[in-house]
């Protein structure tokens, strides 16, 4: 099979590799599309300390059931279905809560030492199959996991019905929050940009305003402004940017919520108010799960109140995996996601 393979700092490798062989309760998977993670390209790259190469990257799959060796009688050989990659010891407490990627001995398919999507086939765990339905397609499939991990984090700290959100950022995470906030009720939502055409991307893709920072004398003035001179009720932040996690206090209301998803670099160093949050009373959330909200995410979209293909903004096959790193390397404007598509489609 071809497989892409991180073989070194900044190199990957489209290699022939043997079919993996699958075990009691695990399944072979034929890839159909694998979303590109930039978590991916920070790995390879070298800015995210996370596995070693050579190994086979790709977290984000979508495609049919090849074989299966299992007792689960609701998977078939043919069915198409989803990843939930994150793989626990199945014993401890997180476990046992449906946190496996909280266990001290997870792991998960597409990190060292699981090979991932980036391969026409791939073994996983049978526990990790989400069945999908025909309403979900291909590409939605491919970078569903992109956007679970949102939804797991707002469905576990609550969107109260009619709440000011604000967004910090304008990728994928960021504009994955915006429809999920707005399918959970949220009442208005704010995006923190810092371009104008990303103003204009956030509008597009559900928020109802957007801050565009390089426009704005004082960043704080403004989210006050606009939420009445208290804040917003949920503030999430996408970024992994230090400067933007230290203001993200002070955009929050008194007694409100912050969602930690974005990720420093690894050496950044980050300020907390501490003062603010004590004498404010907000409660920070940090954000790495996504066990519960996959079956839910797929009924939004079975349901059309969610769309998340649209988010799909390049395809590329196989052989071209590193014009899909590119896009990163070369911070394109244009990307949103980028998805390997298999099955002989062509890429674009």
């Amino acid at each position: 099979m071809k497989a892409a393979v991180w073989t070194g700092k900044d190199k990957i490798e489209v290699r022939e590799l043997p079919i993996p062989e699958i075990g009691v309760e695990e399944a072979l998977i034929r890839v159909c599309a694998a979303g590109v993670c930039a978590t991916d390209y920070h790995i390879i790259s070298g800015q995210l300390a996370i596995g070693r190469p050579p190994n086979v990257q790709g977290h984000e799959i979508c495609g049919r059931i090849e074989k299966i060796n299992s007792s689960r009688k609701d998977l078939s050989v043919g069915q198409r279905c989803v990843i939930a990659t994150s793989i626990g010891c199945g014993k401890c407490a997180y476990c046992r809560e449906g946190k496996q990627y909280l266990c001290k001995d997870s792991s998960e398919i597409g990190f060292y030492p699981h090979n991932g999507g980036y391969a026409e086939y791939v073994k996983v765990p049978v526990s990790c199959i989400v069945p999908i339905p025909d309403e979900v397609s291909d590409l939605a499939g491919s970078i569903l996991e992109s956007v679970v991990c949102p939804a797991e984090s707002l469905m576990r700290v609550g969107i109260p019905f009619g709440s000011t959100v604000l967004v910090t950022g304008a990728g994928a995470a960021a504009l994955g929050y915006i429809a999920v906030a707005k399918a959970l009720g949220a009442g208005k939502i704010i995006s923190l940009v810092r371009r104008e055409e990303k103003a204009r991307l956030v509008l597009r893709f559900g928020a109802d305003e957007a801050v565009d920072s390089s426009k704005v004398g004082n960043v704080e003035e403004e989210i006050l402004s606009r939420t009445g001179g208290e804040g917003a009720d949920v503030v999430i932040e996408t970024t992994g940017a230090p400067a933007i996690i230290s203001a993200c206090p002070f955009y929050c209301k008194k007694g409100g919520r912050i969602v930690q998803y974005g990720i420093p670099a690894d050496g950044d160093t980050v300020t907390v108010p501490v003062k603010r949050l004590v004498t404010g009373e907000i409660a920070v959330y940090g954000t790495v799960g996504n066990t519960k909200a996959w079956y839910p995410l797929i009924e939004m979209i079975k349901s059309g109140r969610l769309n998340v293909e649209k988010m799909v903004t390049h395809t590329f096959r196989i052989e071209e995996i590193d014009r899909a790193f590119d896009l990163y390397r070369n911070h394109d404007k244009s990307l949103i996601k980028a998805v390997i598509l298999f099955d002989g489609e062509q890429g674009k």
